[in-house]
């Protein structure tokens, strides 16, 4: 062997070792079981009878004082109640879902080491499909929720209890079939000294089911280390919310004492004994009667007058207004209501914009929308993409693709499509210009410009140097403007010369 062959081999051998030293062991699919393993949250029971009719939680809150709901059981139970109860708690419920929740969302797969793959893409899409818009017909009813459905009742779970869980349902053919959000309240841990971790248990009417399996996946918020559990960011609310309940049910009962004028009668004792027969004013015990008599006839004459109603009265009352609702009072009231506003805007995460109790000017308003856009963000959207993007790359990984495949709704933003344009189209310029210098596969860059694969028959782009300034552009200060590769003189014609002289 010449020594060319020997330093050849050496190379080659020790970059086959190198390569190999860089790789990671190929992970085996996962063991998974057909049908669904959890029970479903809203059952009463975990063995309830298919005849027994399941029950609507009325709250009555028509005739319901909410400060009643601080009796709950739990935490968790107090602070459901108070999101459907409280004004200020559900709002920001509905503001953080609304917000947090996109319109629409893309699904990108990856090979170990961080290339685009696309068929597992395609792949991906046809899963969530599936599980959105085409379940089993053959099933009779439905039971799938859209993507939509699953995603405000994850996102409802995460605020209120702080996690979120689901299942990946797996049908006869192990092949994923739909999700089943579960209510995290119900989950309870085990440790598992072997393995140094915990054991997730659904509990439910007395019942415990495993949850030891791949297909169950759990995402918490903000998790404390000292404990197994999560919970609620809207915790520090409850007492705020409470504390508002309650000055909220005595302002409504001192209000029209308070507030609104009421009438003072008053009985002249000298003009009305004149009227008293002379045996009863001879009589300390019928002057007493006949006086007491007198008072609650004109009480009962007074409180049943109505707004529009006319007070014919004798000499002897004297009628007038009295005025309520001084200015001081007022001013407590309203220092007290700011009060509870802002404890209740900082317990519950939420901006007093967004509540309603925001005031000040534009700049201030600005900020506190961009604020509660990141709470939102990060409570919401980011969240719900992690546990997506565990369910999904676990139900493309069953088909034996060793990929991690990446949910993700697209990022908030409040300003109106048409509003958009100009922004879309900076975005779409550097999109264009990555993918023509070959930085994205045609792939990425259609799902980032659409939100769809690429169509049958496009003709692949990516590292064909297509999206180029023109060489003949001018140099960078001419009355000209190169953009997208495209090039297009601005140049006026008019002349440049000054005014009244032979233009030059």
């Amino acid at each position: 062997m010449s020594l060319f062959d020997k330093l050849t081999q050496f190379w080659t051998g020790s970059t086959a070792i190198s390569a190999a030293s860089t790789a990671l062991p190929v992970l085996p699919p996962p063991k998974v079981k057909p049908k669904q393993a959890t029970i479903p949250p809203s059952y009463p029971t975990a063995t309830p009878s298919p005849l027994a009719r399941m029950l609507a939680n009325d709250r009555q809150l028509a005739n319901t004082d909410i400060l009643s709901f601080r009796a709950g059981a739990t935490t968790s139970a107090t602070l459901r109640n108070l999101a459907v109860a409280s004004p200020d708690l559900s709002a920001a419920v509905s503001a953080n879902l609304r917000l947090g929740i996109t319109e629409q969302y893309i699904l990108k797969a990856w090979n170990p080491d961080g290339t685009f793959n696309p068929d597992a893409t395609r792949l991906a899409y046809q899963l969530v499909q599936r599980m959105d818009l085409i379940p089993d017909y053959t099933e009779g009813y439905n039971t799938t929720n859209s993507l939509l459905a699953t995603s405000e009742a994850l996102g409802r779970d995460m605020l209120l209890n702080g996690a979120m869980c689901m299942e990946l349902v797996l049908d006869k053919n192990r092949l994923p079939t739909k999700f089943v959000p579960l209510s995290s309240s119900q989950i309870i841990f085990y440790p598992d000294p072997a393995s140094k971790a915990v054991v997730p248990t659904q509990l439910l009417g007395g019942v415990y089911t495993p949850l030891d399996i791949p297909t169950f996946f759990y995402v918490s918020l903000d998790q404390d280390l000292l404990s197994a559990y999560a919970n609620s960011p809207f915790e520090a609310a409850i007492q705020p919310v409470l504390a508002d309940s309650e000055f909220t049910n005595d302002m409504r009962r001192v209000i029209k004492r308070a507030a609104f004028p009421r009438l003072a009668i008053s009985i002249d004792e000298e003009v009305l004994r004149q009227t008293v027969p002379a045996e009863i004013l001879a009589d300390a015990d019928k002057l007493t009667a006949y006086r007491n008599s007198v008072t609650e006839a004109v009480q009962s004459v007074i409180n049943g007058l109505a707004p529009e109603d006319a007070l014919v009265h004798y000499s002897f009352l004297t009628v007038k207004y009295v005025e309520g609702g001084t200015g001081p009072v007022e001013q407590t009231f309203e220092g007290v209501q700011k009060l509870i506003n802002a404890k209740l805007s900082t317990g519950a995460k939420t901006l007093p914009s967004v509540l309603g109790h925001g005031s000040g000017s534009q700049n201030v308003a600005s900020s506190e929308t961009l604020l509660a856009m990141k709470t939102a963000d990060g409570m919401v959207r980011r969240k719900l993409n992690e546990i997506y993007s565990k369910a999904f790359t676990l139900g493309v990984r069953l088909f034996g693709l060793d990929v991690s495949v990446e949910f993700s709704y697209r990022p908030i933003n409040l300003r109106p499509t048409v509003e958009l344009e100009a922004f879309e189209a900076q975005r779409q310029a550097r999109i264009m210009e990555l993918l023509s210098v070959g930085m994205m596969t045609d792939e990425e860059a259609c799902l980032e410009l659409t939100g769809n694969l690429p169509p049958a028959g496009f003709k692949p782009l990516s590292g064909t140097m297509f999206y180029k300034p023109d060489a003949s552009a001018p140099a960078a200060g001419a009355e000209s403007s190169t953009t997208g590769g495209l090039n297009q003189a601005i140049s006026s014609d008019a002349p440049k010369g000054k005014r009244g002289g032979n233009g030059k």
